[in-house]
């Protein structure tokens, strides 16, 4: 035989419900953490809310018998419908018939509690209700005549009964209190209020109230002293409504029960059928929170279980589940003895009744009579036999001693043995429920990984760096970049941009040929002689040589100057489009100016990706190489080239002119541009070697045909055949200044003073006047070459195939170079592995998510200890 139930065994019970109790809400909140971080219909989802309801259905139970155990005492509650017995039966059990009111009219309000006391020990504890507890209870009076109006309660009076009773009018079509047509429900919660609000104040006055102590000398004093806060009327004064009962919530009688084991408590709960719901919410809780013993009273009167009857058997049974109703429940019919002769079926009521409690599965059914309890069993009565056979006894029962056996029973070896199976089933359940979560988490924290929340994130980008709807223009970063791209390149290549570029140049040129020019004069060739070793000695072709030195200087450092505005115009037009790129393209509040790294211009800081190995090298390699070949170009031109031009068009021997011309085709090939062959001319010797040169130049330069000596009459000589794609033969690609054709015999060089000189060594004007010598043949022959040096360098800063080329070129490959295949992937790889620093609003949440998972992980292993589910590689 099992030990007899403890208080204090009750308690460590309680205490290791407990335990587990927290240890399953740790795990089911980590089962909502880890859920939530996949697709609601996905199989690891599945798994984890199933794993979940058990746990949340595991606790529960726990958390109930923890409730009974946690008290150190045993309750058993006595429950059934109105007017069946109830208190008469307690009183019968406790030898007492005036301890607990019984009428043949309703007459309990309020729950009683008896606990075994000593001797001579008669007291009694009532408990108030506060006012929103009270509120509730009357809840549904109001609610029957008026939805919600229980707000008003404090008021209620005879007037707000009959506003009452018109808005139950109103609303039904009839009155209230219409016995022909109003329920019995509206008419109840009517007689209810008014009988609440004839003791209203006394109500108040009680609401909140400390427990107020009642001590008698006897049972009899004590019941007579608690009737008024029990029963709703005082039967012995002319049916009048006890003031302020509807204020008590429980009355805890403290008595000598004979046979009472120390701990155990009984507990008359009010019928669940009364009018209003407050029976019901009393029997609810009690059911709910104290009561272990359950003890259903039933008459016989009417055998069949009723509704509201199966209704509280379901009740009593969902109020515990880790125990099964039949280990917990006693059945009592009551009135046994009213029926001396079966019915027309040959059937007694109370053997229907016990059957109809068997079907329900209860085994534990207590046929009683509580006039036999107080006279003596009338063995004349068939039933008494009847109850012999029931109980296998062999001398005449009256029921309530077999039950007081079988409770004193159940409390001495049930009680602790059901203890102890329920505390050892919940925990073996919470260790197959455990198991099961270690199996399912090892995949979901596979899925946890940071490849998990990677592809999240992937998924993000996708969205926002390039997502193109079906039958819609795309949106997202890359198409925006393409877009911005294109627009500027239209406008870079544009006729317009070509034009200003053209526009520059000229105030360039324009700057070299009026410095150059302001050079030649009288005053500076005599300088130049004064300044010669034997000034005296020195003739006019000493000083010549003198001059074109300096000239060929001065051209050399003008042109580079040239060439570098050239470079830093294709370098500006790289940084405009590539801050369309990186500063200007836009989406979702996101550019990629973010992820450059620090520097001085956006070149600097793009070629610095290639280095880190942000961007794929050959991308920014490609287009550095090709920014450095357009530098290349603009440095020859500049330094070589510049000095070779200077050269050629320098020579005075007609042999040296023409070798300095083939060197010259090497070059001009580097550029793309192909020079015609040399303008024919009829003239021989010196003079007509220095006239073909003239025409060759002008040719070139696209001036139109050579005219050989307008002085002399000469007819102008056939032009050259164009050189297919050549340069400068051909025309210009766009409308440019005419420069100043080169001084023929009889012209005067544009811009000078001085008289026509010709390459032949005509004749030429007077010497200026404060000179002793007349350098104005001298300064005349410079002066065609600068003109001509000058000529040729405009045509070639603005046609399409010479400076023009290298700049457009330069800004196209930088261009290609992003929006080629590897420049795309290239970018779209870098942009995202940085895209969180773009649209950090966008990602925030995944760094979050991540960061929790990483939290609720160490949670997991934390709470698993040392059997923590492995973590495969790389989650």
């Amino acid at each position: 035989m099992s030990a007899m139930w403890s208080p204090e065994g009750r308690k460590e019970n309680a205490r290791e419900l407990r335990r587990i109790a927290d240890k399953v809400l740790r795990y089911r909140q980590l089962c909502d953490r880890f859920a939530s971080y996949f697709q609601p219909e996905s199989d690891n989802a599945r798994q984890l809310r199933q794993i979940r309801g058990k746990l949340e259905d595991l606790r529960g139970r726990a958390l109930d018998r923890e409730k009974r155990l946690a008290k150190g005492v045993v309750k058993i509650g006595v429950v059934g419908l109105e007017k069946q017995g109830k208190s008469a039966f307690l009183s019968a059990w406790l030898k007492s018939e005036k301890l607990l009111p019984s009428e043949a009219e309703r007459c309990t309000w309020s729950t009683t509690v008896i606990e075994p006391g000593e001797a001579g020990q008669f007291a009694a504890t009532v408990t108030y209700y506060n006012e929103a507890d009270f509120k509730a209870r009357i809840q549904s009076y109001f609610d029957a005549l008026e939805p919600g109006s229980v707000e008003r309660w404090q008021g209620l009076n005879q007037s707000e009964i009959l506003r009452l009773k018109a808005s139950f009018k109103t609303r039904e079509g009839y009155d209230v209190d219409d016995p022909d047509r109003a329920g019995r429900r509206e008419q109840t919660a009517l007689a209810e209020l008014v009988e609440i609000s004839a003791s209203l104040s006394e109500i108040k006055a009680r609401l909140g109230r400390p427990p107020e102590k009642i001590t008698a000398s006897s049972l009899d004093a004590l019941a007579e002293q608690i009737r008024p806060y029990i029963a709703l009327k005082d039967t012995k004064n002319g049916n009048r409504p006890y003031p302020g009962v509807r204020a008590v919530k429980i009355v805890t009688v403290t008595i000598p029960v004979e046979g009472a084991m120390p701990g155990v408590e009984l507990m008359d709960l009010p019928g669940i059928d009364a009018p209003s719901d407050k029976a019901r919410r009393d029997t609810e809780e009690a059911l709910a929170n104290e009561v272990d013993v359950t003890i259903f009273v039933k008459d016989i009167t009417r055998p069949s279980l009723v509704r509201n009857e199966v209704e509280l058997l379901r009740m009593a049974q969902t109020a515990d589940r880790s125990i099964s109703l039949k280990d917990r429940i006693f059945v009592v019919l009551t009135k046994v003895d009213l029926f001396d002769h079966a019915d027309e079926n040959g059937n007694w009521h109370w053997s229907l009744a016990a059957r109809n409690f068997r079907e329900q599965g209860v085994d534990r059914i207590f046929p009683y009579s509580k006039v036999w309890v107080h006279q003596g069993v009338d063995t004349q009565h068939p039933v008494a036999r009847q109850l012999m056979d029931f109980f296998s006894a062999t001398t005449p029962v009256n029921g309530l001693d077999k039950l007081k056996d079988a409770v004193e029973r159940y409390l001495s070896t049930d009680v602790e043995a059901l203890d102890r199976k329920v505390t050892q089933a919940i925990n073996a359940e919470f260790g197959e429920v455990e198991a099961l979560l270690r199996g399912v988490l090892v995949t979901v924290k596979d899925g946890l990984s940071d490849r998990e929340f990677d592809r999240r994130a992937e998924q993000v980008f996708d969205l926002h760096y390039e997502h193109i709807q079906s039958g819609e223009d795309p949106t997202g970063l890359l198409p925006e970049i393409r877009k911005r791209m294109s627009g500027f390149m239209d406008f870079e290549m544009s006729d317009t941009q070509r034009s200003a570029r053209a526009a520059r140049a000229d105030v360039r040129i324009d700057q070299i040929r009026s410095d150059l020019l302001a050079r030649l004069t009288p005053e500076e060739a005599e300088a130049k002689r004064r300044q010669m070793p034997s000034p005296g000695l020195m003739n006019e072709t000493a000083v010549e040589i003198e001059m074109r030195k300096q000239m060929r200087e001065r051209v050399a450092s003008r042109i580079a100057g040239l060439g570098e505005d050239f470079r830093n115009t294709a370098r500006e037009s790289v940084e405009r489009m590539l801050h369309e790129m990186f500063i200007e393209a836009t989406y979702e509040g996101g550019r990629l100016e973010v992820l450059l790294a620090p520097g001085k211009t956006l070149i600097e800081r793009i070629d610095a990706l290639g280095r880190s190995g942000h961007v794929s090298e050959s991308v920014v390699r490609y287009q550095n190489q090709e920014m450095a070949k357009a530098d290349v170009a603009f440095e020859v031109l500049s330094r070589y080239f510049a000095r070779q031009i200077v050269d050629i068009l320098d020579a005075t021997d007609p042999y040296d002119r023409e070798i300095r011309e083939r060197e010259m085709r090497g070059l001009e090939q580097f550029f793309g541009m192909g020079i015609a062959d040399k303008a024919q001319g009829t003239a021989t010797g010196a003079a007509a070697a220095a006239s073909g040169v003239i025409g060759s130049v002008k040719a070139k330069l696209g001036f139109g045909e050579p005219d050989g000596s307008a002085a002399a009459g000469a007819a102008p000589a056939a032009a050259p055949a164009p050189a297919i794609g050549g340069f400068p033969t051909v025309g210009a690609a766009m409308p440019v200044a005419r420069p100043q054709p080169a001084p023929q015999a009889g012209a005067a060089p544009a811009g000078s003073t001085k008289p026509p000189q010709t390459n032949s060594g005509a004749a030429a004007a007077p010497a200026a006047t404060g000179h002793g010598r007349d350098w104005s043949k001298m300064l005349s022959r410079v002066r065609v070459d600068v003109e001509r040096i000058c000529d040729f360098l405009e045509a070639l800063a603005k046609h399409p195939r010479g400076l023009q080329k290298y700049h457009e070129e330069a800004v196209r490959t930088v261009h290609d170079s992003w929006l080629d295949r590897e420049g795309e992937q290239s970018l779209r790889r870098w942009v995202r592995s940085e895209c969180a620093r773009i649209w950090p609003h966008k990602f925030a949440a995944i760094e979050a998510e991540k960061e929790r998972a990483r939290a609720d992980i160490e949670a997991l292993e934390e709470l698993f200890g040392g059997n923590a589910p492995p973590q495969k590689a790389g989650a």
